[in-house]
């Protein structure tokens, strides 16, 4: 092809290069503190470590390897010995970092049991057996639940099918969702109800058909259940033995022998079932039901 010019001559047109591709982005550096905090809870947890574990971590090289176990020594002068046998680092009974997390532990070893992390990603290079009573997983239709985390992201209202368990058959609602809700069980949408005015918890399991609708009808700031917090103080059933009251205070994580709770009001009810701590629970016999709640649920002061 060809650009015409004055006088009847044609001039090449020149075609322009595609443009290059975007450079993929570099992978994520860790930094050194990072490596040091993973150092730190493998060796408690293992209670050995070596240049390998890091090296094969987060790629650096052998000296690099060196260079943070030597940093994670100077941390804790006294409680780290080298096994030059053994080629490797041991953690002696005085080594107690602050990244000894036993809940953080807890939810890794749950998340390879849930098949969410490889066991290779774990803190342990070896894992205990884990297994969990869980109930079964609901299924949620991906496209519902895409299209609700993009109404939620851009402030936007759905119309849908909603099946109600009040009610035979499926009815149509405008929504205006804000914030997803898990209550243990199931998963959840808190969302405005164009169709009487309230916020209400959807179980996004039932939900069927959505597409956009607009904007929002109402936000997560016209919420006030969602907005308020609530505080529950939670105590050994009064029923128990001394020794028995203290075992639950242990079990619970108590303070004096009492634990207290600031949830937001609009999941009160999840929380209060999966204590069993719903209504009537304080006339059950202390050897079903360990604990009970101190007072009703009140209004948590903020400010």
């Amino acid at each position: 092809m060809c650009v015409e010019k004055p006088g009847g001559l044609c001039q090449p047109r020149t075609m322009s290069a595609p443009p290059e591709p975007a450079a993929e982005p570099p992978p994520p550096r860790w930094s050194v503190e990072q490596r040091v905090a993973f150092a730190a809870r493998r060796l408690y947890w293992d209670g050995s470590i070596n240049r390998e574990d890091l090296i094969r971590r987060f790629g650096v090289s052998a000296n690099q390897a060196t260079a943070d176990l030597a940093r994670l020594r100077e941390a804790h002068p006294g409680a780290i010995a080298y096994d030059t046998v053994g080629r490797t680092y041991r953690a002696s009974e005085a080594f107690a970092p602050a990244e000894a997390d036993a809940a953080q532990l807890l939810r890794e070893l749950r998340l390879v049991a849930e098949g969410q992390i490889e066991p290779g990603a774990a803190t342990p290079t070896r894992l205990p057996p884990v297994v969990l009573a869980d109930m079964p997983e609901r299924a949620v239709d991906p496209i519902v639940l895409r299209t609700l985390l993009l109404a939620i992201r851009d402030g936007r209202a759905v119309t849908g099918r909603y099946i109600s368990f009040q009610r035979a058959g499926s009815s149509r609602r405008i929504l205006s969702p804000h914030s997803l809700v898990f209550d243990g069980f199931r998963w959840h949408v808190r969302a405005h109800d164009a169709g009487d005015g309230r916020f209400k918890d959807f179980v996004i399991a039932r939900l069927s058909e959505l597409s956009a609708a607009g904007d929002q009808r109402a936000g997560e700031a016209a919420d006030t259940a969602w907005n308020q917090f609530m505080v529950l103080d939670i105590v050994p059933h009064p029923g128990l033995d001394q020794h028995q009251r203290s075992v639950i205070a242990r079990d619970y994580g108590m303070r004096g022998r009492r634990l207290r709770i600031e949830i937001r009001e609009a999941v009160l009810f999840y929380v209060r079932r999966r204590f069993g701590l719903t209504e009537g629970h304080e006339s059950r016999s202390a050897a079903e039901q360990h604990i009970v709640l101190a007072r009703e649920p009140r209004p948590a002061n903020r400010h």
